[in-house]
């Protein structure tokens, strides 16, 4: 098998990855060949290359051109409401026409419009037409009238009406034009008629007198004429002429802009494609010619229904029952008879297979629902466990946290306390050592005075409480530089515990008074007042009620004036 052969194939069968891999496979078959067969080689090699990147091209056309479909048939309103909008203009023309030469050209002009559109009104307006040449009484008319009777019975599907009303023309009284409009009626009745049969002898015998009217046609018109071209295309596809059909039409393709003259040609090069298996191009010009119908604003048509069909077998089953659902809803609002059976012949079985496949999307839209709601439930329930661990977790955290603080608390104090103690142990030593040399100093003294002075001198001596006083007085300051190195802005921080007007004011001489020696043993621990009035040689109820004096002047809660005080001098937990 050629390479182009099998490039074709492989396009028709729509199996566009095995020819991306014939360049490779091609490749690697050619280095057994001789050097001498280097350009064969290489030109195959090129054609392999170029039919790959051809392929590729085509798809990605197509696929844009279904978009641009897919726009156009939803825009279509516009179009459909042009061509409204032009019929009413008519009709309003229609209703002030003063002569039935007028009648006659408007009534005309209105058949054509719904001759795609909508055939009940066709037909009522070649009617129309009819009714005003035979009051014209101009025979010519008459038969220009009757031709476009049978023309629209014959897309009814009225083909018995269709022949009668062409055969009943006379052929005397026709023009080159109107000639070649006859030839036209025969064609197309024809060729309804031979697709409607069922009979494969009566079918053979309608086609062949398709045939010879497609011969008559091209008798009357120029050979560079849109109807030449078309029909010559027509009769040389039905004979298999693929490539002389796509030859002659392509030729003409820039030479007619009209949008429904273009969707006639691209139709024809669509079947011409067809005939030679060429289904990528088939399909391309299935879908311009379907875009152009539609642009056209007519409800009366072939490209979108072959393309429906294609969709489907190529497995796009969306789009192949979108177009096919267009199809049937416009060839029921045209009322076409015909098209409306060509729509129900291909529509069950796309309908039967869209709805199936809907029915699947839904078992497994059910089933991915009942997944969901189940694993939602799943995981509702893991979160509220996961919840109740967490709140657990956090009661623990709070407690370690509540713990931690407390265990900060304790060596913060413990640590505190180790300082006092070591400041006091220290300052309890020297004191010792001091007092015991006071001790043998005074004992000393004694001595001197009862040898010295007698027993009366003695006796006045022990009695004096100057010594007590003294040594009370250095116990006092001595105790005032201990705690003030401890705790050197004690007098500030309980002042501000106290409202202004209650502040401490000491004297210049001192650092201590009673009143802050004290909160300065409860600062230390000693918070009995039995112990402070001992240390400071007051009475119980004076210590009482100096600390009540002095909680009632608090700037802050009196219940927790104390604690407040015991947190004087205490190092934040950061430090």
């Amino acid at each position: 098998m050629s390479c182009i052969n099998v490039g074709r194939k492989l396009v028709r069968d729509g199996e566009i990855y095995y020819l991306c891999l014939y360049p490779v496979v091609l490749f690697e078959s050619m280095k057994y060949m001789s050097i001498s067969q280097e350009k064969t080689r290489l030109c195959l090699l090129a054609v392999a290359v170029s039919a790959w990147f051809a392929v590729q091209a085509v798809g990605q056309d197509t696929a844009s051109l279904l978009d641009t479909l897919d726009i156009t048939l939803r825009e279509s309103h516009k179009y459909i409401d042009a061509r409204r909008a032009k019929i009413a203009g008519l009709k309003a023309e229609l209703a002030r026409a003063a002569t039935d030469a007028e009648r006659y050209r408007l009534a005309g002009c209105l058949r054509e419009e719904y001759r795609s559109f909508d055939i009940d009104s066709a037909l009522y307006f070649a009617n129309e037409k009819m009714a005003a040449a035979r009051r014209i009484g101009n025979a010519s008319y008459i038969s220009d009238a009757r031709m476009n009777l049978a023309e629209t019975s014959g897309v009814y599907g009225m083909y018995k009406e269709a022949l009668d009303y062409i055969d009943s023309v006379d052929k005397g009284v026709l023009d080159v034009y109107q000639m070649e409009y006859y030839y036209h009626v025969y064609r197309n009745i024809y060729g309804l008629m031979a697709d409607n049969c069922s009979n494969a002898v009566i079918k053979k015998r309608y086609l062949a007198l398709t045939d010879s009217y497609r011969d008559s046609i091209l008798l009357v018109n120029s050979p560079g004429s849109f109807n030449y071209v078309i029909v010559k295309a027509d009769k040389d596809n039905v004979h298999g002429r693929y490539d002389e059909a796509i030859k002659i039409l392509k030729g003409a393709y820039s030479k007619f802009d009209n949008i429904h003259g273009k969707a006639l040609l691209d139709y024809s090069l669509a079947m011409a494609y067809a005939g030679k298996g060429d289904t990528a191009n088939e399909k391309r010009h299935l879908i311009l010619s379907a875009i152009n119908d539609i642009r056209s604003g007519i409800r009366e048509y072939t490209s979108l229904r072959l393309l429906a069909v294609m969709l489907y077998k190529e497995g796009d089953v969306d789009r192949a029952y979108a177009y096919m659902t267009r199809c049937m809803d416009d060839a029921a609002a045209c009322n076409s008879l015909w098209r409306i059976y060509e729509v129900q012949k291909a529509f069950p079985i796309i309908n039967k297979v869209y709805h199936h496949k809907l029915d699947r999307q839904r078992m497994v839209i059910f089933c991915s629902l009942v997944f969901i709601i189940l694993l939602t439930l799943f995981l509702a329930v893991a979160i509220l466990v996961i919840k109740k661990q967490m709140r657990k977790v956090s009661a623990a955290r709070r407690q370690a946290q509540e713990a931690n603080v407390r265990l900060k608390e304790l060596n913060r104090e413990l640590s505190e306390s180790s300082h006092i103690k070591e400041e006091y142990i220290a300052h309890y030593i020297d004191q010792c050592s001091l007092y015991i040399d006071k001790m043998d100093k005074y004992r000393k003294h004694l001595q001197k005075v009862a040898q010295k002075c007698g027993a009366k001198e003695l006796f006045e001596e022990i009695r004096s409480k100057s010594f007590i006083d003294n040594e009370l007085k250095d116990f006092y300051a001595q105790f005032d530089d201990s705690f003030l190195n401890l705790f050197p802005n004690f007098v500030d921080d309980f002042n501000n515990l106290l409202v202004p007007e209650q502040r401490i004011r000491l004297k210049p001489s001192e650092k201590l008074n009673t009143e802050l020696r004290i909160f300065a043993l409860i600062r230390l621990g000693i918070s009995s007042s039995t112990k402070i009035a001992n240390f400071l040689r007051y009475s119980v109820t004076t210590i009482y009620n100096y600390r009540v004096r002095l909680r009632n002047a608090a700037a802050g809660d009196r219940e927790k004036f104390d604690d407040a005080v015991m947190m004087i001098g205490r190092c934040d937990d950061g430090d």
